[in-house]
Formats: structure tokens, C-alpha cells, sequence
């Protein structure tokens, strides 16, 4: 069963996702329930005559409205989806109990191969995670300072202290296998994201998914897929190389045999301000061979009648503004006036009586 997390304004995205997981899913078409939509956002302000053609879990029946208003008071909209992932993920298990095996999957995923090796590896593992990186990024001088994104010299690539600050897996993808190990891992990832999803580099948070890195230690059963064909995006192009043939999409790693394209992340891709990697030099990013065709065949999938009634809603949870992305001449001017405060900093300056 595939399950995502969404507002309304994303929910063509979730739309798409769940139209080609449903292509490449060979269980499509036996089982009842294949999709869930979690609705992170208010439904009064569902378009009038609108109809889903996925069922949709809306978060204000499973929350207290008292809890509700708390995590939309002090979350921005981003952070309160985050926060109530595990809790949406652990209701999908509670409500289909005859289904085994859960994939969630960000409404910017999107599936392009055959969904099967997914369910066969969780047939021996209650958790898979993806890491952002499978390979080192290339040695050389890094740029930024202390509170900026660190990025190569190309700025095509993060640097592996960024991936401290954003954790070192990805919570846009996970799998799940219904057992005891997998309840009590989502129950403590809850308890965590409740009153810690802010993204706060300085207090070491970031989402629910910097929460991630502990997962393999504490949980039994938990499995890092390294394969290169899975969780394709924005951060890890530069180590991945893309081919469109007759039977489909395929991903070539330094020293591997081509792997089919499971499914690609395309958070950054069409909107520079999305996600957690906002400073990568996204035009180079999709001079790279393969990667604008995909683009614009993921653009074709987002194609319907409700798109422009459905992306013009602002989402009514998480109040707290979003950070505004600096780039060019303002990212420059407050670098420089922390280079300079910094310097004061180191200044011994004499004691006045």
C-alpha cells in the first residue's frame, strides 16, 4: 500500500505519485486498497465539486483539535507536515490490519519502474531507509560559512557536513513491514517530531527526519537501500548518471551494472525554493544527460483539469512564515555581515571600568 502526505496545493503531485505507483504496482489490481492520501490541511478548503480518486485521510480526524492548534501554531506549514508523519503512517497500519507492507513516498516522488523489488526486501526487513548520498563527494575546498549551506566549488553537490545538519536518510521515502519492532519505532519517532520538527541547524533538528540517523541503531531489522536506481534527486545527481531507452529509465553508477529507475524525488527540481537544498546550482543539475527529459516527463503527469484549482490554495496549517531563501547579492551581503560579527567576536577588546 502506498501512502503520502500532502496539502492541498500539492495535491496533483500526490495525484501523480499515486497514479504510477498504481502503473508499476503488479498488486494494483488485485488488492482493494492500494492508495492513501493523508490530507495535512484543511478540507473546507477543497474546491467545490471536487472529487479525489484516492481515498483521503484527513489529519483533523485523527488529531485532537487542541493538539491540532498547537502544531499549526508553532510549526510553519513544511514543519507540521513533518511532524505529523509518524502519526499518519501509524493510523494507515491501524485502519487496513489485513495489509502487511506500507510504502510512504513525498507527493514529489514519482515511480518509474516495476515497484516489486520494494515489497521483496521488506519481506526480511520491518524498515528501509534511503540515504541522500551512497558515495563520498569529491575532495576540495568547501564554500560557506557557519548557518549556510556547504556546498562544493561547483555548487552541484552538498557537502557531507551539510548532510549532518539534514540527516543522513531521507524521510521523502520509507517502507515498512507491519510487526512489533516497526509499531514501536513509529511511537518513538512521534514522540520525537511532536515538539521537535523544527529546522533549527543551531539546536540540531531538522523535520522528522534528522531523527532518522538513529533508526538503524535502536530499531531491529532496518535496511539502507544502496541501490542507485532508488530515491534519484536533486542532491545526488552529480554521483548518478540518467538513460531513456525503448523499455524504460535507467541509472549508472561509477563501477555498477545500469540499474532500472525505481523512482525519482523531484523536490528542487521544479521549484528552486523547495526542499532542504536550496543553494545547489539547480540549472547546471539538469544540464545533466537524461535529467531535463524526465523533468518534463514528470511536468506531463501533473496535467488535469484540477491543477489550477487545487494549486492556488494556501494550506491552512503551520502559521509560522517560511524562511526566505537568500541567493546572489543578498546571500553575499549577509555572509559578509557574518564574517565581519564573527571577527568581533575573536577581537580581544580591552575591559572598560
Amino acid at each position: 500500500m502506498l501512502l503520502t502526505l500532502c496539502t492541498i496545493h500539492q495535491l496533483p503531485q500526490a495525484f501523480a505519485l499515486a497514479s504510477s505507483f498504481c502503473q508499476y504496482n503488479s498488486a494494483s489490481n488485485t488488492t482493494t486498497h492500494t492508495v492513501l492520501i493523508g490530507l495535512a490541511d484543511n478540507p473546507d478548503h477543497l474546491p467545490n465539486g471536487f472529487v479525489s480518486p484516492y481515498p483521503l485521510l484527513f489529519l483533523r480526524d485523527i488529531l485532537p483539535a487542541s493538539q491540532l492548534a498547537t502544531l499549526s501554531g508553532q510549526y510553519t506549514p513544511v514543519e507540521f507536515v513533518a511532524a505529523c508523519k509518524p502519526l499518519f503512517v501509524a493510523e494507515a497500519l491501524r485502519r487496513y490490519p489485513l495489509i502487511n507492507q506500507f510504502v510512504y513516498a513525498d507527493p514529489a516522488i514519482l515511480f518509474c519502474a516495476d515497484t516489486t523489488p520494494i515489497f521483496s526486501a521488506l519481506s526480511s526487513a520491518n524498515i528501509l531507509l534511503t540515504p541522500h548520498l551512497t558515495h563520498s563527494p569529491v575532495t576540495g575546498t568547501v564554500s560557506g560559512k557557519s548557518g549556510d549551506t556547504l556546498l562544493r566549488p561547483d555548487r552541484t553537490q552538498p557537502d557531507q557536513k551539510y548532510l549532518q545538519n539534514v540527516g543522513l536518510y531521507s524521510s521523502d521515502f520509507m517502507a515498512f513491514r507491519r510487526s512489533d519492532e516497526t509499531h514501536r519505532m513509529l511511537a518513538w519517532w512521534q514522540d520525537r517530531v511532536t515538539e521537535r520538527a523544527f529546522i533549527n541547524f543551531c539546536d540540531g533538528l531538522c523535520l522528522d527526519q534528522i531523527w532518522l540517523m538513529h533508526v538503524p541503531v535502536f530499531f531491529r531489522e532496518v535496511v539502507t537501500v544502496r541501490n542507485p536506481g532508488w530515491h534519484v534527486a536533486l542532491w545526488n545527481l552529480f554521483e548518478r548518471q540518467l538513460q531513456q531507452t525503448e523499455t524504460g529509465w535507467y541509472v549508472h553508477d561509477a563501477g555498477a551494472a545500469a540499474q532500472p529507475l525505481l523512482f525519482i524525488n523531484t523536490k528542487g527540481l521544479l521549484n528552486a525554493d523547495e526542499g532542504l537544498f536550496t543553494q545547489l546550482d539547480q540549472p547546471a543539475i539538469r544540464q545533466r544527460s537524461g535529467v531535463e527529459p524526465l523533468i518534463q516527463h514528470y511536468r506531463s503527469t501533473l496535467t488535469g483539469g484540477q491543477v489550477n484549482r487545487l494549486t492556488t490554495v494556501a494550506p491552512e496549517y503551520g502559521s509560522q512564515p517560511m524562511p526566505v531563501f537568500l541567493r546572489g547579492w543578498r546571500q553575499q551581503i549577509v555572509q559578509s555581515l557574518r564574517a565581519a560579527a564573527s571577527f568581533v567576536d575573536r577581537v580581544s577588546l580591552p575591559s572598560v571600568p
